[in-house]
């Protein structure tokens, strides 16, 4: 846990970007995003961020998001919840039918070592 204390702004921003680049898809480029606007801005009310910039380059990219996306994101990161409280948000409910029985699965012959020092098969 203490390692993830220590991760400087850089990791952060490259690991944004990745996770951005995998979400919203390849980054346009600023002359596509300009030609294309409309698109962007729509994709991006419909909850769907778009990057602009160039990949390489992290701290060169940016990104477009609703004002309601940003607003969420805003709310998620003054709340300190717990998982669980997380999950209530979410609306999870968990498995309240009966007792879950779980198989073994199927049997298997014991994997045997191709020789030791003998010469003679011994079961692992």
């Amino acid at each position: 846990m203490q390692a993830r204390r220590n991760v400087s702004r850089q990791d952060i921003t490259d690991g944004l970007a990745e996770t951005v680049v995998q979400i919203g898809g390849d980054p346009l480029t600023v002359r596509k995003a300009k030609e294309e606007l409309s698109a962007v801005l729509g994709k991006a009310r419909n909850g769907v961020p778009q990057v602009i910039g160039n990949i390489k380059k992290a701290d060169d990219m940016a990104e477009v998001i609703s004002v309601k996306d940003l607003a969420e994101l805003v709310t998620a990161a003054r709340q300190q919840e717990t998982f669980g409280e997380a999950l209530d948000a979410i609306g999870f409910k968990p498995y309240s039918g009966g007792r879950i029985i779980v198989d073994q699965g199927r049997k298997r012959d014991r994997l045997q070592s191709s020789s030791n020092a003998t010469g003679a098969k011994t079961a692992l």
